[in-house]
This record gives C-alpha cells, sequence and structure tokens, in this order.
C-alpha cells in the first residue's frame, strides 16, 4: 500500500482519537498509583473563604447557604462570600435575610460574569485558603475539612474534591463520561498534578490566586492550571464530596458544553506555559488528555474525509461502513435517546460532545462567546 497523503491524514487521526479516548487512559492504569499521603487532621485547621459567584439562582441560594451554614468546620475559621452578578430575580433578598457574621453578600452591578466577580471576590476574602464552588452544587458536611487538611503540605497548591452527579431521570450519558473523567483526575493527580479543577468543589491556597482575565470561559481550569504553573501541585480528594444533579436533557447540556468548548481554545493561550514539553509529567497529561481531545472533531472529519479517497482498498470499504454505521447509530440515539438504548446513546453523546467542540472553536475564534452566561437546567 502507497504511504499516501490520504492515508497518512486517516492513520493520524484515527490513532488520535482512539489515543486520547482509550489508549491513554489505559496507559494510566498501567502506570504505578501514588497514593497521596494522608495528612490527617492539623493541629489547627486554617481560615477558609468560600466563594460563590451567583446570577439569578433564587432557586437553590437558600438551600447552599443553609448547606455552607451547616458545614462542619470551625466558626471561627471560615467565612462565606456571594458575589451576586447582577441577578434580577429574588437572589440578593433571600441571602441578605441571612443574620450570620460568617456570610456576606456582595452585589454587582451591572452584570459581568463569573470570572469578574472571583476577582472582585478574591480581595475581601480573608482566608489562607480560597474554596470554590457552585450555588448548585451541595458539600458533604466535612467536604472543607478534607481539603483543608492537604495544605499542611507546603508542595499542595491546590486541591479539586470529587462531584458525584445525581439524576435518574437525566437523557444524557455524562454518567459514565464523567466516571472516565472521574477516573483520569485521580491517576494524573497521583503521576503529578490534576488538569484543572472542578468548578463545584475545589480549594487553592490564597498567596497563589493568579488573578484571571475577565473573559475567562473556564475559570476553574486556568486558574488550577496557573496554580501548577507556579510550581505546586493540584491533587485530587475522592472523599471531598459535593453533589449535583445531571443535566436533564442534552439540549439544555448543549450550551454548556459549546461554551466549554470555546474556552478550551481559549485557555491554551491563557495556560500556553503548560504546554512546554519539559515542564514535567502534568504536560504530558495536558497533551494526552485535553489539547488531543479537544482536536478530536477535526480528526473525526478527517478520518471520515480522507477514508474516501481510499476506497480502492476493501479494508478502507470496511472502515468507512464501520463509520457510517457510528454516525447512523448517533442519529438513531438522537430519535430514540429516552429508550436508553446504550448502542444508541453512546454514539449520539459522543458526537454531541465533539459537535459541541467544534462550535466552541467557531464561537472562540470568532469571539462570540461571552463569559457571562446563564446555567443549565438541573
Amino acid at each position: 500500500m502507497n504511504c499516501s497523503p490520504a492515508l497518512v491524514v486517516f492513520a493520524v487521526s484515527a490513532f488520535a482519537i482512539l489515543y486520547c479516548y482509550a489508549f491513554y487512559p489505559a496507559l494510566l492504569a498501567l502506570l504505578p498509583f501514588r497514593r497521596h499521603h494522608d495528612m490527617g487532621q492539623p493541629a489547627e485547621w486554617p481560615k477558609a473563604s468560600v466563594l460563590i459567584s451567583v446570577y439569578n439562582e433564587e432557586k437553590h441560594i437558600a438551600a447552599r447557604i443553609e448547606n455552607l451554614l451547616a458545614l462542619d468546620y470551625p466558626t471561627d475559621k471560615l467565612e462565606i462570600l456571594i458575589g451576586s452578578d447582577g441577578s434580577e430575580d429574588r437572589t440578593n433578598d433571600i441571602a441578605s435575610k441571612y443574620n450570620d457574621p460568617r456570610l456576606k453578600l456582595l452585589a454587582f452591578t451591572p452584570r459581568r460574569g463569573k470570572p469578574s466577580v472571583l476577582n472582585r471576590l478574591v480581595p475581601q476574602a480573608q482566608g489562607e485558603l480560597l474554596v470554590f464552588t457552585d450555588a448548585n452544587a451541595m458539600f458533604a458536611s466535612d467536604a472543607v475539612r478534607k481539603l483543608a487538611r492537604h495544605f499542611a503540605d507546603p508542595q499542595i497548591g491546590g486541591v479539586c474534591g470529587r462531584l458525584i452527579l445525581h439524576g435518574a431521570s437525566s437523557e444524557t450519558e455524562e454518567g459514565p463520561y464523567w466516571k472516565l473523567e472521574t477516573f483520569m483526575k485521580q491517576h494524573e493527580s497521583a503521576m503529578d498534578s490534576c488538569l484543572g479543577a472542578n468548578g463545584a468543589i475545589y480549594a487553592i491556597r490564597r498567596a497563589l490566586w493568579p488573578g484571571i482575565p475577565d473573559n475567562t470561559l473556564i475559570d476553574d481550569f486556568v486558574i488550577a492550571m496557573r496554580v501548577r504553573e507556579q510550581g505546586f501541585r493540584v491533587i485530587y480528594d475522592a472523599v471531598a464530596v459535593a453533589t449535583e444533579d445531571l443535566p436533564q436533557s442534552v439540549s439544555h447540556e448543549m450550551t454548556r458544553r459549546i461554551r466549554i468548548g470555546a474556552g478550551g481554545f481559549q485557555s491554551l493561550f491563557l495556560c500556553w506555559r503548560s504546554l512546554l514539553p519539559w515542564r514535567g509529567l502534568y504536560t504530558f497529561a495536558f497533551w494526552s488528555h485535553k489539547v488531543l481531545r479537544w482536536l478530536v472533531p477535526f480528526f473525526m472529519i478527517a478520518a471520515l474525509v480522507s477514508n474516501f479517497a481510499l476506497l480502492s482498498n476493501p479494508i478502507f470499504v470496511s472502515l468507512l461502513l464501520l463509520q457510517l454505521a457510528f454516525y447512523a447509530f448517533a442519529c438513531l440515539g438522537a430519535l430514540l435517546r429516552r429508550m436508553k438504548i446504550t448502542l444508541f446513546n453512546a454514539p449520539y453523546y459522543f458526537v454531541t460532545i465533539n459537535l459541541a467542540l467544534l462550535l466552541g472553536f467557531f464561537r472562540f475564534i470568532t469571539g462570540t462567546q461571552q463569559a457571562a452566561w446563564k446555567r443549565t437546567a438541573r
């Protein structure tokens, strides 16, 4: 078989897709798993500032505040800062009714987006630790303790907790996808450092707060990566738990994934130091887990187009039929998604998330994705 340009494009594209979704997770599973030493309970707990950016969260804000006020953490070592980003519903009224010295509401106008809120909240924080979370997430009672205990190690700059997604009635397949993401986060943490963090539950040292541009699209990822770029590890702790409902439909989730896709391409510029190969194992993980995955939509298109140029070989006729069958199953998954047939739903979800990445890329290069966004229905 001649090594034609079409063959090279097909081989590179197919390998890249298989590598980031199959070979790389398998490689992580084979690497020695270094468990982080349990630091135990510190002699004195550090002061922790919980930061939440909210916009029109009247549905969740009361339960979230009560959840945080009930945390099993020393009362004099905890503060809760809520930044309301131009909320137009009853969010501010509900939050202002709580008479607790640990709680402070800062109402900002006009609406400028979560990164701007965080940039204005951090200077108000008194804690040694900054704990970030969302209005619709719920912490386990010991979540902040579990995060805070690791900072007794001076090499730890950040800790990402575990987000458990609930919602048996959800139409998406984010549950299995999330399990894969959690598996990789755990092993990458053991190898070197987490790639980014989960916005629902993570903490960093206040001294390492990097500041972020107000137009940052995926703030949790950029903040954690910039902590690692300062030479401190960001680790994953599976027993520091937050819970959140699964999105109720892929259509609702699409907007969020497009924003994340645009943010991924933006982060290549905001976190360019993490792309430099001499910076260590976390750079290898960044390329393998994130960068290549963000490029998968382009690899999928390239594999399909190049396959048509190779049909003189019977092997590639079969491979084309397999690709077309996969996309046909994805279409059936769209039509039959309420039936939750894995054979159809898995291709549908895979195609959907990569379509979102592709649309996110075009939003990024055209500058049409805004930092201020509306949360998907959950």
